[in-house]
């Protein structure tokens, strides 16, 4: 009986172990674009820009950019989320662009836009502000970022979506959360 408890005893041993090593063995893997995993393809979109031009998403393939939603009159997650992009647009524009789709089109004409992209210094051709159809919206937020539902304006996620130059989502980073904005911070320098 006693030599059944210790072969038990040594096969725990051993599988602890190799747990422990496998655990550690992942912890130590840096985060790196060719480790990173797609999540799901990011989604083919058409709207109206700040400046009155077409966008296509698509027409970002090649390029690492990051999604987020928000609206021009927003008082409450919006200033602190295109702050945030805002820095990011001026430590990283050379490695990164920017796509700010808006929860609240009626309001957010192009004029509208165009005055909330220079209060955020948004470049063009770095950071797009657009607009289309709230259906549309809501289709590219839930079906398409897989984010939550902008029924109302308000109701946006303050999530930016992380794509890799081959369109497809590999993060998703929180704006209000300092070491999601760190590991943001370390993807985009890795871009």
């Amino acid at each position: 009986m006693f030599a059944v408890n210790h072969r038990w005893s040594n096969v725990c041993v051993v599988i602890a172990t190799a747990v422990l090593a496998v655990s550690c063995a992942r912890e130590q893997t840096p985060t790196t674009e060719e480790n990173i995993l797609p999540l799901r393809v990011a989604p083919e979109f058409t709207a109206v820009d700040q400046n009155g031009n077409e966008f296509n998403s698509s027409s970002m393939k090649g390029k690492p950019w990051l999604a987020s939603f928000f609206f021009t009159s927003c008082e409450s997650v919006c200033p602190a989320l295109n702050t945030i992009q805002a820095d990011l647009q001026r430590r990283y524009s050379d490695k990164i662009s920017f796509v700010s789709i808006s929860t609240d089109p009626d309001t957010d004409t192009k004029e509208a836009l165009a005055t909330y992209a220079q209060q955020y210094s948004a470049k063009n051709g770095v950071w797009y502000m657009v607009r289309m159809p709230i259906e549309q919206v809501r289709n590219v937020a839930v079906s398409g970022f897989a984010l939550m539902d902008p029924k109302e304006p308000s109701m946006h996620s303050t999530r930016l979506a992380a794509v890799d130059k081959n369109m497809h989502v590999v993060g998703y980073f929180d704006s209000e959360d300092t070491a999601d904005m760190k590991k943001l911070n370390t993807w985009i320098s890795s871009q």
